[in-house]
């Protein structure tokens, strides 16, 4: 496994500054989401058998927009690679229950959207094998921090859940973090369910094979992401409160939220890494 290296210039660092300031919001991230859902709109716009050539030539005009540049083309092989990985997406997608993308304009919000992780992540590399996940010192296991009651969030190992129970540090202090937030405003409700954290590029590519809408580079495989189910959580949350805070988090420059329909991911920022990481261990001190 390779070495695993923070990218030099995450696309909300202007100039390469490694402060964060959660009051600061990121003009270009702000505009890339806002192309998204309009380049979205327009691919819902044109629906039936002409469905797939027109999703593909909507896609190779709008990419090369100014609005997109700022993330894709930090991208490894930019704008160009990055528009032929969707076209082929696109070319290939087929419907299935399993998958978060239920028709051709979710397979396009939900690639656009996880373009933000793979710009923040680049040069970071993944966790290619099973193995890999398993044996790295770089991750946390959640079984003792659940015995220890440090987990504000629940889980389940396979078969109904987790295929490693294992992440990142800064991945459980955010959750952690939000879970800890939703409990203090509704503190009758269960704690977050929490569907998926650190992937192995293996099992990200068996869940392309079984239908599920995994895109490749994914977070997930360098360990920075996870999968909160949202579908089962509405019915103890009317007012929609999760899905509020995660946009906050979101709009504080910590994370990246792709809404997933049942499951939404989130992906958190390189800038975010060390207070979070500060907070997982001031908690560790504390037990």
């Amino acid at each position: 496994m390779g070495a695993h290296t923070r990218p030099e210039c995450p696309v909300d660092a202007p100039g390469g500054s490694a402060a964060m300031s959660s009051a600061l919001l990121d003009s270009r991230l702000l505009g890339y989401r806002a192309a998204v859902d309009d380049l979205v709109k327009e691919a819902a716009r044109r629906p039936g058998s002409s469905g797939l050539p027109a999703a593909e030539a909507l896609v190779a005009r709008r990419l090369d927009g100014p609005e997109f540049t700022p993330v894709l083309s930090r991208l490894d092989g930019g704008v160009d690679v990055a528009a032929a990985r969707l076209i082929r997406e696109i070319r290939n997608y087929r419907p299935c229950v399993r998958s978060s993308a239920s028709d051709l304009p979710a397979l396009v919000r939900i690639f656009l959207l996880s373009q933000i992780d793979s710009a923040w992540w680049r040069g970071t590399a993944p966790f290619v094998s099973h193995a890999d996940v398993l044996c790295s010192a770089e991750l946390v296991d959640l079984r003792p921090l659940r015995s220890a009651k440090m987990l504000q969030f629940q889980y389940r190992a396979q078969p109904a859940g987790l295929r490693f129970t294992r992440s990142r540090p800064a991945v459980v202090a955010v959750v952690n973090q939000i879970g800890s937030e939703l409990a203090a405003a509704l503190p009758q409700t269960p704690r977050l369910w929490v569907t998926s954290m650190v992937r192995s590029v293996q099992h990200q590519l068996h869940l392309r094979s079984l239908g599920y809408a995994a895109v490749l580079p994914s977070s997930h495989c360098v360990g920075y992401a996870c999968d909160l189910e949202m579908h089962w959580f509405r019915r103890f949350d009317q007012d929609n409160l999760l899905a509020r805070l995660l946009f906050e988090h979101q709009a504080a420059g910590q994370l990246n939220v792709i809404d997933e329909g049942q499951a939404w991911h989130l992906c958190v920022n390189p800038l975010a890494c060390g207070e979070l990481q500060a907070a997982y261990d001031a908690q560790l001190r504390v037990r």
